[in-house]
């Protein structure tokens, strides 16, 4: 399994093969497979190159922004929390704007969820 894994990491840091298979799939399809297995998720990412990814994310800007409004921020999270020392090199080569978009993402999940609307018509004081 462990030799599996390294070859799926090598042609996983290959930013032309990336790019081109995020291309053809559908950006739903890959965010439910991804909520589906974030644990198989956290151990493939720990053989994948962070700018490789960077890059390949920067590349594919609409379906990289259109695949994290199906993304589940727990699983992101999960996987994120088990290869710390990925994220900072992922940011750091990440095109400003598809980060943004994926934090504007998220942030309008957590805004859905949370949100209360304001109560009208109870008691008041006149």
């Amino acid at each position: 399994m462990r030799t599996l894994g390294k070859l799926g990491g090598k042609m996983g840091s290959n930013k032309e093969l990336i790019s081109g298979v995020m291309e053809g799939m559908d950006p739903r399809a890959l965010a439910e497979a991804i909520n589906e297995n974030a644990d198989m998720m956290g151990k493939v990412v720990t053989y994948l190159d962070a700018k490789v990814m960077a890059d390949s994310m920067s590349e594919g800007l609409a379906f990289a922004g259109e695949m994290m409004k199906y993304l589940d921020p727990q699983k992101v999270a999960d996987v994120i929390n088990k290869n710390e020392r990925l994220l900072p090199r992922y940011v750091e080569c990440i095109n400003p704007n598809v980060f943004t978009r994926s934090a504007g993402a998220a942030v309008s999940k957590l805004r859905m969820a949370t949100y209360r609307p304001p109560m009208f018509g109870g008691d008041s004081e006149d």
